[in-house]
């Protein structure tokens, strides 16, 4: 298929704090050249990162079974540091997991918050590794974030009509059953039928999920990403519905 692979080395990532129902978002948005490209997953980090010039933003909403608007989200912003190209490339990402604010978490607007640090480099072969740490340098009285720690693998694939990135990793925290010690796998596939347009099937290494992800314009950099949450029902819990929304600037 007609895909700039370079978009992957280029893009700038949003990673924003877990939510209260423990979810995650990166919501990738491609800069400079690359724009209006679709995500690789919806709750699984990718290895794949920003480095110097690159800034994200985003949003993320999900339904749930937690407050008086049976909805909960959270909003963040993510910078790159470094060369992910040469050596390797650093992405800061600081958000807030109560945006309904005390209608929704029960803490006002911006008030519970977490920082990530993802530190990763590009591979020959379309590859990417990273490690990296979510809900770090918490804030907030009531914070549900718990620090995670990771390490992630991602690979691209040219499949002639089709393209796709297949990313696998290893974390304990959120990325663990409940109460359990140790590390757990999780894991992404994105199959991109063109650049803007992506099928999304990941597991978190609790919660299966499924989706698509879609760059409505050609020429900005302005990422939608829809799925479902839980698909399994685990621990008791409905599956739920999930959008995020995600935009890139490059500044190099």
């Amino acid at each position: 298929m007609n895909f700039n692979k370079k978009f992957f080395f280029a893009a700038s990532a949003l990673m924003a704090a877990s939510t209260p129902a423990l979810a995650q978002v990166e919501s990738a948005s491609a800069a400079a050249a690359f724009k209006g490209v679709a995500s690789p997953s919806l709750q699984v980090p990718t290895a794949f990162g920003a480095s110097w010039g690159g800034v994200g933003f985003g949003v993320y909403g999900q339904t749930c079974d937690c407050n008086n608007d049976d909805a909960d989200g959270s909003f963040g912003v993510a910078v790159g540091l470094g060369d992910a190209d040469k050596y390797v490339g650093l992405e800061v990402a600081a958000a807030s997991s109560s945006l309904f604010g005390d209608k929704g978490s029960g803490d006002s607007f911006g008030e519970v918050g977490a920082f990530g640090l993802k530190l990763h480099t590009n591979l020959p072969g379309d590859a990417s590794f990273a490690v990296g740490v979510t809900g770090t340098g918490r804030w907030g009285d009531n914070n549900p974030n718990r620090s995670s720690v990771y390490a992630a693998a991602a690979k691209f694939f040219d499949l002639g009509p089709v393209a796709s990135i297949v990313n696998i990793g290893i974390g304990d925290g959120i990325f663990n059953e409940p109460g359990d010690t140790g590390a757990n796998l999780f894991g992404s596939v994105g199959v991109y039928f063109t650049p803007q347009i992506a099928l999304i099937a990941e597991h978190t290494g609790r919660f299966t999920n499924a989706g698509v992800s879609f760059a409505p314009f050609k020429a900005f950099p302005l990422t939608v990403t829809v799925g479902g949450t839980n698909l399994g029902e685990r621990y008791g819990a409905d599956a739920e519905v999930a959008v995020a929304v995600g935009y890139g600037i490059n500044f190099k």
